[in-house]
């Protein structure tokens, strides 16, 4: 590790990010960034999706979530490998905000109660999960815009998101927004707890993306926004989250 490696991990672990839960005051407004060609075709779904607020069904990652206080994001979908019960997979302040067993909501509709959560002091992700009433979701990600879904082919592994690599975030308050990798393996505290294994990125996040996709330019996901500073978004990656809650990642329609 250089130098210049070694002081802006520094910096950055001893700074407290912003939780970006909906409780959470203080919200900071994404920049506009860079977003990479898409290297793949949009998915066409029917229901109507005027907004991430208002998708339809079935359910996508990228959508914003509520509970009486909090908004967050669905990040993705996952199964328990043993009992296959599915799961939409956001951050673990969420889940713990709200107390587990809580029911949450898109647009005004349950989709589930609180089932999971791995926000802990000394966590390698801070994940949740709220184990879903039904079935019908799409493998997808709300990009730009609801005519802009995008499938989730793969998941991609820790040492392949390094610095300098292109990735995009799916916020329910922000949006769609694209930048590069600017620090790995960062360990981080928020909101007093000790995160470890976190990655930043160029671009800010607001309140109520919390749970946020992160994708590549060819779909792969890498993982979910967790935290925010002023120009710059935390997340935990996807090995860690799956890791945390015992949850496969569901990287195919059916989740099989």
């Amino acid at each position: 590790m250089d130098a210049q490696r070694i002081w802006r991990a520094a910096a950055i672990s001893m700074g407290i990010a912003l939780l970006l839960g909906g409780g959470v005051a203080g919200v900071f407004r994404a920049t506009a960034a860079r977003e990479p060609a898409a290297q793949h075709e949009p998915v066409t779904v029917q229901a109507a999706c005027p907004n991430r607020g208002d998708c339809g069904s079935p359910l996508k990652a990228g959508l914003r979530i509520t509970f009486t206080g909090w908004a967050c994001t669905i990040g993705f979908f996952a199964r328990d490998p043993e009992t296959r019960k599915l799961f939409a997979v956001t951050a673990g302040h969420c889940t713990s905000g709200s107390g587990l067993y809580a029911q949450w909501s898109h647009h005004g509709t349950v989709i589930g109660r609180a089932a999971l959560d791995a926000f802990e002091d000394g966590s390698t992700a801070d994940a949740g999960a709220i184990e879903l009433e039904e079935s019908a979701f799409a493998n997808v990600v709300y990009a730009s815009a609801g005519s802009d879904l995008r499938p989730v082919e793969a998941t991609l592994p820790d040492t392949s998101q390094t610095i300098g690599s292109e990735v995009c975030r799916s916020g329910g308050t922000s949006g769609w927004a694209c930048g590069k990798i600017v620090a790995v393996d960062v360990d981080t505290t928020v909101a007093g707890k000790h995160i470890r294994h976190t990655w930043w990125t160029d671009f800010p996040s607001a309140s109520g993306d919390s749970g946020g996709t992160i994708v590549d330019p060819a779909g792969h996901l890498l993982g979910i926004v967790i935290a925010t500073t002023p120009t710059q978004s935390v997340y935990s990656t996807v090995d860690s989250v799956a890791g945390e809650l015992d949850l496969a990642p569901c990287v195919e329609e059916a989740c099989a």
